[in-house]
C-alpha cells in the first residue's frame, strides 16, 4: 500500500510539476514582446500567442456575459417568490444555495475551466490544427520536438530534420489566417443570452419598479439580518402606490404640484408642506410615518388600505412608513425615503458704476448704478457706508410684489455728508431676500472707497515725485562722472556700447518721470506755472544734451569699421559727455532748490489753515458765550484736535526740511523758537482746560493769545522763507532784465534804420511810379477786358453743363449723400451716448436706408460718366468752378487797384485751372477723332471755350510778368548815385546790427542754459533776426530797397518776439519767487513726445492739417479786398501790401 502512496504521489508532483512548466511557458508566451525577425520559430510562438489571446478574450467576455445573465436570472426568479420562499422552512436557504451552486457552475464551466486548458502550447497547437487540418499534426510535432534539447540528444533526432519540419510549419502558418481559428458562436451566444436577460429583467422592473425596489433590498438583507429576524420584518403588507402633493412656501409663489406613482423621495423648499398617500397589499387598523427615527406623524387610513396624512419639512432626513394590523403587530416597511431640502439661495447684488474706488470733491454727486437679483425675491436693497467708524444706511428700493432680478441707480449727494478733503468713505450696496421662513438672507455687492479729494495731498505726491526725480538725475550724473568715455575700457565697441545703453536707459526713465510729473501739475490747483515752465525748460534741456550724446556715440561705434575705439575720437566723444555732466549738475541744483522752494510754500499754507482753524475756535466760543449748544461744544472740540493735529503737522515738515542742505539759515529764524520751546502747545493746552472747565472767557482770551503767537510766528516764518527764496532768483532776474533791455535798444536802432530805408523806396518807387503813370491805365484796361471775356467764356460753360442730366443727377446724390452722412453719424453719435429712444433707432434704420439707396444709385451713376472720359472731364470742371469764379473776382479787383504782381500770383492760380482742364480735353478730343468717334456738338463747344479761355488767360500772365520786369528795371535805373550810396550805407549800419543780434543771440542761448525760467525761444527769435538782418543787408547791396524793407521788418518783428519772451521769463522768475505765485492756466496744452510718460501714451497735442493749410487762407485775402476797397491810412499801406506779399510769395 505504500508503494501505490508513493506512486500517486509521484504522479501528483508530476502532474504538479508539467502544470507549473506550462503555466511558466503560458506567461512566457504571452508577455514576449514582437520582434522584427522573421524566422521559423518565431513565427510559430507569434502565431501561437495570437490564438491564446483571441482564446482568452473570447472566454473571459463569453463567461463574464454568462455569469452576469445567471445573476440577473437569480435576482429575478428570487423578487417574484421572495415571499413563498419565507413561508417555507429553510427556503430563503435553499435559495441561496441553489444561486451559489449556479453560479459557480457556470464560473467553472464557461470561465475558468476553458482558461486553464490554454495554459499548454500543445493544447493551442490542437486548436489551431482543429481549425486547419491541413497541418497534419506538424504544429504539435514541432513544438514537442523543439521544447527538450535534451531529449533531442538522447534519442538521436535529426537536428536538420527538426529544422525542415519547423521551417515547414512555420510557412503553413504564414499563408493561414491564424485570426480564425478561435470561433465567435460562442461568444455571440453568451452576449445573446446576456441581452436576453437584461430585456427580461427591465421589461418587469418598468412594469413593477415599487414591486421590485421593495423585495430585491429584502432578498439580500436576508444574508445580513439572519433568518428569524427577516421572517419577523419583513413579513408585514407592502406598501406603494405613494403620491405627493406639494404646497411651497407663500413667498416662493410657486404653483402646487401632484406626483404620482412615486419611489416616495420628496424634494421641496424648506417650509413646504407636502400630502402623502400611499396604499397596502393588505389591510391595515392604524398607519404612521416615522421621520428621522424620532418623529411619528399618524396617517389617517381609508378603506383599509389607502393611507394619507400632512408632513411639514423643515429639515432634511428620512422617513419609513410603519402599519398595525388586526392582531396588533406592527410593521415597519423596509424601505427608508429621503427627504431632501432645496436651500433658498442667497441674492446677488454687485455695483455696476463707478465699480472701482474713485475720488471725488466733498459736494459731489457719485451716480450709483448696481443690479440685484433673487432666486425667489427681492425684499429690500440699500446702500451702506462708513463714516468717521459709524455704519449707516440708506434705503435704496423695497419691493411688496415678487421682484426676482432689479437694476436701479441712486443718485448720492454728498453734500449732506459734511466731508472734508482727504476723508476716505466705504461703501456697498446690500440686497436682501423675501425668505419668511429661515428670516431674510442678506449679501452685499463688493466694498468700494471714495476718496475725498485733497489738493495738498496731489501737491504733496507731486514734490515726491520730484525728489524721486532728483533722485535719479543723480543716480545718472554718478555713472557720467564713474562711467567715461575716455576710459581704457571703452576702446572696446562692445564695452562702450554697454555702457552707454545703461545710462541712455537711464536718461529715459528720467524723461518719463518729467513727463508724468507735468501732466500730473496740470491737474494740480496748488502748482505754480513757474515751476511748471521751469520743469519743462529742464526737460527739453536735458532730453536735447543726451540725444545729442547718444547720437554722437552711436553714430561714431557705427562708423567705426573695427572692434578697437581710436583714443582721439573717445576724447572728443568724453567732450560731448562732459556737455551732458554740466547740464545735468544745472539741472540737478535747480531742481533742488525748487523743491525746498515747494516744500516752504507747503509749511507756509499749512500755517494758513492753523489760523483759520483758529479763527473758527473764536467765533465758536463766542457764540457759546450767548447760549448753551451741545452741537457747538462738539465743534469746538472737533476744531481742537484739528488745531493739535495741524501743529504737529508743521512740526513734522519742519524737522524733516531741517535735515536738508542749505536750510540752516531758514531754521536759525525766531519763528521757529516758538515751537522749539513748545510754547504753541502751551497756550494750547491753556484753551482746552479753560473750555473743559466751562470757563469761556478765560478759553476766548487764550484763543486770542494762540491766534496772535500763531500769526506772529507764521509772519516770521514768512519772511524768513521769502528771503531764502528770493536769494536764488535775484541773480536770474538781473541777467535776464539786462538782456532784455540789451534786445529793446537792437530793436530801436533796427526800427530807424527800417524806417530810413522805408523812406528811401517810396522816394524811388514815386519816380518809377511817376514815369509809368501814362501806361497803366490803358494796360490794365487790356487785362481787365480779357478778364471779361473769361468771366463770360466761363458762365456759358456752366449754363451748357447746367443742361447735361446725367452730371446734375450726379451732383445732387453726391450732396444728398454727403447730407444724409452727416446726419446719420449725429444719429449714431447720440444713440451710443444715450442708448437712443425708439423713434431714433426707427429714424437711424430708415436713414440707413436712404443712404444704401443713394450708394448704388451713385455707383451706376458713375460708371455712366466713366464711360466717356470727357464726360469724367466735365464733372471736373463742374466742381472746380465756384472757386475758380471766386478766384476771377479777386483777380479783377487786384486789377482795377493796379496791383501787379498780386494780379500775377492770381492769374497763375487761374491758368493752373484753365490749363488743366484744357489740356484734358484736348488730349480726349485727339483720341476720339483717332478713333473716329462722334462728339456731341455741346462736348465740341465746351471744350473750345476752356481752350479760349485758357489762351486768354496766358496772355495776362505774359503781359504781367513783362510789366513787373519793366517797373522793376526801370526802379534800378532810375536810382541816383547818391540813392546808391544812401542803399550802401544802410547795407553797412545792416551788418553791424547783425552781428550785434548775433551776439545777443549768444547770451541768450547762455543764460537759457543757466536759467531753467527761460525757453529756447527768446535765442531762436534772435537768430530769425540776424538772419533776416543779413537779407536784409545783401538786398541792400544789390539796390533793392523794397525787398531790403520787408526782411528789416520780418527782423523787428522777431525782435518784438525776442523780448516778449525775455519779459516772460522776467515774469515767471518774479512769480517764482516766495509769495503767492503764478496758478496753472486751464486747461493748458501739454508739450509731450510719443514714447513719454510710464505709460508710454503721448501728451502732445496734434493739429492735423487740412487741404488749405498750405494755401493763404480765404478770409484773410477777403480782408485785405475789403480794405483796399474802403482805402486805408497812408501809414499802413505799404506795411498791409508788404505783410501780404510775404505769405503768399
Amino acid at each position: 500500500m505504500s508503494s501505490g502512496i508513493i506512486k500517486f504521489i509521484k504522479k501528483l508532483f508530476l502532474k504538479y510539476k508539467q502544470t507549473l512548466t506550462d503555466f511558466v511557458d503560458f506567461i512566457i508566451l504571452l508577455s514576449s514582446r514582437d520582434t522584427k525577425s522573421q524566422d521559423s520559430y518565431n513565427t510559430i510562438r507569434l502565431s501561437l500567442r495570437a490564438v491564446c489571446k483571441k482564446a482568452m478574450i473570447s472566454r473571459v467576455s463569453g463567461g463574464a456575459a454568462l455569469l452576469l445573465s445567471a445573476c440577473l436570472f437569480i435576482i429575478m426568479v428570487g423578487a417574484i417568490g421572495i415571499y413563498a420562499l419565507l413561508w417555507f422552512p429553510y427556503g430563503i436557504f435553499i435559495f441561496y444555495m441553489g444561486s451559489l451552486f449556479i453560479l459557480s457552475f457556470v464560473f467553472l464551466r464557461a470561465l475558468l475551466l476553458p482558461l486553464l486548458s490554454l495554459f499548454s502550447k500543445e493544447k493551442i497547437a490542437l486548436l489551431i490544427e482543429e481549425r486547419y487540418p491541413s497541418l497534419n499534426n506538424a504544429l504539435i510535432s514541432s513544438i514537442q520536438l523543439t521544447r527538450d534539447t535534451s531529449r533531442k540528444d538522447a534519442v538521436k533526432y535529426s537536428g536538420q530534420m527538426i529544422s525542415l519540419l519547423v521551417d515547414n510549419t512555420a510557412n503553413q502558418l504564414r499563408s493561414l489566417d491564424i485570426n480564425r481559428v478561435i470561433s465567435k458562436g460562442f461568444l455571440r451566444f453568451c452576449y445573446a443570452v446576456l441581452i436576453v436577460s437584461a430585456l427580461a429583467f427591465g421589461t418587469m422592473y418598468v412594469f413593477n419598479r415599487s414591486y421590485l425596489n421593495k423585495n430585491i433590498p429584502l432578498l439580500f438583507s436576508y444574508l445580513g439580518n439572519g433568518r428569524d429576524k427577516g421572517l419577523v420584518a419583513y413579513s408585514g403588507p407592502v406598501i406603494g402606490d405613494i403620491t405627493i402633493v406639494y404646497r411651497y412656501p407663500l413667498y416662493s409663489e410657486l404653483q402646487s404640484k401632484t406626483l404620482y406613482n412615486t419611489s416616495g423621495e420628496i424634494k421641496a423648499l424648506k417650509g413646504s408642506e407636502v400630502q402623502i398617500s400611499a396604499t397596502s397589499d393588505r389591510p391595515v387598523v392604524s398607519a404612521g410615518i416615522v421621520v428621522n427615527d424620532s418623529t411619528r406623524i399618524p396617517l389617517v387610513v381609508e378603506n383599509g388600505k389607502t393611507m394619507r396624512s400632512t408632513l411639514s419639512l423643515f429639515e432634511s432626513g428620512t422617513y419609513v412608513f410603519e402599519t398595525t394590523d388586526s392582531t396588533g403587530r406592527i410593521f415597519k416597511d423596509t424601505a427608508s425615503h429621503t427627504i431632501q431640502l432645496d436651500s433658498d439661495q442667497y441674492p446677488e447684488v454687485s455695483v455696476n458704476s463707478p465699480g472701482k474706488d474713485i475720488t471725488v470733491n466733498e459736494k459731489d454727486t457719485v451716480d450709483i448704478r448696481y443690479t440685484a437679483k433673487d432666486d425667489f425675491g427681492i425684499d429690500e436693497i440699500a446702500l451702506v457706508f462708513e463714516q468717521e467708524n459709524e455704519r449707516k444706511s440708506k434705503t435704496l428700493n423695497s419691493f411688496r410684489k415678487k421682484q426676482n432680478q432689479y437694476s436701479g441707480a441712486y443718485v448720492w449727494s454728498l453734500s449732506e455728508l459734511g466731508l472734508r478733503p482727504d476723508d476716505k468713505i466705504a461703501y456697498h450696496v446690500e440686497v436682501k431676500d423675501n425668505d419668511t421662513i429661515s428670516g431674510p438672507k442678506v449679501s452685499n455687492s463688493k466694498t468700494y472707497y471714495l476718496e475725498i479729494y485733497s489738493s495738498k495731498k496731489k501737491h504733496q505726491e507731486l514734490i515726491q515725485l520730484q525728489e524721486a526725480l532728483l533722485q535719479e538725475m543723480l543716480y545718472m550724473l554718478s555713472d557720467d562722472l564713474t562711467k567715461r568715455v575716455d576710459d581704457e575700457k571703452c576702446s572696446s565697441k562692445d564695452y562702450l556700447a554697454m555702457i552707454q545703453e545703461g545710462i541712455q536707459e537711464q536718461a529715459r526713465k528720467i524723461i518719463g518721470l518729467f513727463t508724468d510729473i507735468l501732466v500730473s501739475m496740470q491737474d494740480d490747483t496748488m502748482a505754480n506755472y513757474s515751476v511748471y515752465y521751469s520743469l519743462e525748460n529742464l526737460k527739453n534741456k536735458f532730453r536735447n544734451v543726451t540725444d545729442k550724446k547718444q547720437t554722437a556715440i552711436f553714430q561714431s561705434i557705427r562708423e567705426v569699421v573695427e572692434n578697437q575705439m581710436p583714443v582721439s575720437l573717445l576724447q572728443e566723444l568724453q567732450k560731448v559727455q562732459d556737455e551732458e555732466v554740466a547740464e545735468v549738475e544745472q539741472g540737478i541744483l535747480f531742481l533742488n532748490e525748487m523743491i525746498e522752494k515747494q516744500k516752504l510754500e507747503d509749511v507756509v499754507d499749512t500755517g494758513k489753515n492753523l489760523i483759520q482753524s483758529q479763527n473758527n475756535i473764536e467765533k465758536l466760543l463766542d457764540t457759546l458765550r450767548k447760549g448753551e449748544d451741545a452741537k457747538l461744544n462738539e465743534k469746538v472740540l472737533s476744531e481742537l484736535k484739528r488745531i493739535e493735529e495741524t501743529i504737529q503737522q508743521m512740526m513734522e515738515k519742519l524737522m524733516k526740511m531741517a535735515q536738508g542742505e542749505h536750510m540752516d539759515e531758514f531754521f536759525n529764524a525766531d519763528a521757529l523758537k516758538k515751537i522749539e520751546q513748545n510754547d504753541l502747545m502751551k497756550e494750547m493746552d491753556a484753551m482746552k482746560d479753560a473750555f473743559n472747565k466751562g470757563d469761556l472767557n478765560a478759553a476766548l482770551q487764550a484763543a486770542q493769545k494762540l491766534l496772535s503767537s500763531i500769526q506772529e510766528m507764521m509772519n516770521q516764518m514768512k519772511s524768513s522763507a521769502q528771503n531764502f527764496a528770493d536769494s536764488s532768483y535775484n541773480d536770474m532776474l538781473k541777467e535776464t532784465s539786462q538782456l532784455s533791455d540789451k534786445i529793446s535798444e537792437l530793436e530801436s536802432k533796427e526800427r530807424e534804420l527800417t524806417e530810413n530805408t522805408d523812406t528811401l523806396k517810396k522816394d524811388i518807387q514815386k519816380r518809377a511810379s511817376e514815369s509809368m503813370n501814362e501806361t497803366f491805365p490803358s494796360f490794365f484796361e487790356k487785362q481787365e477786358k480779357r478778364l471779361g471775356v473769361i468771366k463770360k467764356d466761363l458762365m456759358e460753360t456752366r449754363d451748357i453743363l447746367a443742361k447735361n442730366t446725367l452730371l446734375q443727377e450726379y451732383l445732387r446724390v453726391n450732396r444728398d449723400l454727403k447730407r444724409i452722412s452727416e446726419e446719420r453719424d449725429a444719429m449714431a453719435s447720440r444713440l451710443s451716448e444715450l442708448f437712443g429712444s425708439d423713434d431714433d433707432i426707427d429714424q437711424f434704420q430708415e436713414e440707413s436706408e436712404k443712404l444704401s439707396e443713394l450708394f448704388g444709385k451713385n455707383a451706376e451713376l458713375n460708371r455712366e460718366i466713366n464711360k466717356d472720359p470727357l464726360l469724367r472731364n466735365f464733372l471736373s470742371l463742374s466742381r472746380e468752378l465756384p472757386q475758380t469764379d471766386e478766384t476771377i473776382s479777386h483777380l479783377e479787383e487786384m486789377l482795377k487797384g493796379w496791383d501787379a504782381k498780386e494780379s500775377l500770383n492770381l492769374a497763375k492760380e487761374l491758368s493752373q485751372n484753365l490749363n488743366q482742364w484744357n489740356n484734358r480735353a484736348q488730349n480726349i478730343l485727339r483720341q476720339k477723332v483717332t478713333q473716329k468717334e462722334d462728339i456731341p456738338k455741346k462736348d465740341l463747344e465746351v471744350s473750345q471755350k476752356v481752350n479760349d479761355a485758357a489762351n486768354l488767360n496766358q496772355q495776362i500772365v505774359n503781359d504781367l510778368e513783362s510789366m513787373i520786369q519793366t517797373l522793376e528795371e526801370q526802379q534800378l535805373s532810375g536810382l541816383t548815385e547818391e540813392d546808391q550810396n544812401t542803399l550802401e550805407k544802410y547795407a553797412r549800419e545792416q551788418q553791424e546790427l547783425q552781428e550785434e543780434a548775433e551776439e545777443l543771440r549768444e547770451k541768450a542761448d547762455k543764460l537759457s542754459q543757466q536759467n531753467p525760467f527761460m525757453d529756447e525761444n527768446a535765442d531762436k527769435q534772435l537768430d530769425m533776426a540776424s538772419k533776416s538782418m543779413g537779407q536784409a543787408k545783401e538786398k541792400l547791396e544789390k539796390h533793392d530797397a523794397q525787398g531790403s524793407v520787408i526782411d528789416e521788418r520780418e527782423s523787428l518783428y522777431r525782435l518784438a518776439e525776442a523780448k516778449k519772451g525775455m519779459e516772460m521769463a522776467k515774469e515767471r522768475i518774479s512769480k517764482g519767487m516766495m509769495g503767492a505765485g503764478l496758478p496753472m492756466p486751464m486747461p493748458r496744452p501739454f508739450r509731450g513726445r510719443m514714447e513719454e510718460g510710464q505709460f508710454g501714451a503721448s501728451t502732445e497735442k496734434v493739429e492735423i492739417p487740412s487741404e488749405e493749410a498750405y494755401k493763404v487762407p480765404k478770409e484773410f485775402r477777403q480782408d485785405i479786398l475789403d480794405a483796399l476797397k474802403e482805402g486805408l491810412p497812408e501809414k499802413y499801406k505799404d506795411l498791409n501790401r508788404d505783410y501780404y506779399q510775404r505769405l503768399v510769395d
